[in-house]
């Protein structure tokens, strides 16, 4: 009986060590970082906005950077974030053509080992004072 007590305090013993070594969201090892450069692609109201996105995933899951993308203007922003599980949602502050500002809010899902991030956003332009609804991707350039 004794003996059948200390192979099961050792097997929870060992579960709760293997748990606890699980990398977390900005950790090595954690299979939804999001870090490097990125072609990023936001459609509103039929016009697409494309270009560069570089980012780092810290600890804690937080994922900053900075974005420019061109289309009927050029739109450049920093971008912060955050990822839980395989999900990253953001709040990119932005400024385009004639000193125009805005936030574009999304939230998409993360591919495994952070290589692309599919979603939706809604851009909240100053000049404007319109919400328009937006489709974005960002995929990982080869290195």
């Amino acid at each position: 009986m004794h003996t059948r007590k200390c192979w099961i305090i050792l097997a929870a013993a060992f579960g709760l060590a293997a748990c606890s070594g699980n990398p977390m969201p900005g950790d090595k090892g954690y299979a939804y970082n999001m870090t490097g450069m990125y072609d990023a692609s936001f459609e509103a109201m039929g016009t697409v906005y494309a270009g560069p996105a570089e980012l780092a995933t810290s600890p804690g899951g937080l994922v900053y950077g900075k974005i420019e993308l061109e289309g009927q203007e050029t739109v450049v922003g920093d971008f912060e974030g955050s990822i839980s599980g395989d999900t990253l949602s953001f709040d990119s502050r932005f400024e385009r053509g004639g000193g125009c500002t805005g936030v574009i809010s999304g939230q998409g899902i993360i591919a495994e080992g952070g290589v692309s991030v599919t979603g939706e956003a809604v851009v909240d332009d100053d000049c404007t004072g319109d919400l328009f609804d937006s489709t974005f991707t960002m995929s990982k350039q080869s290195e």
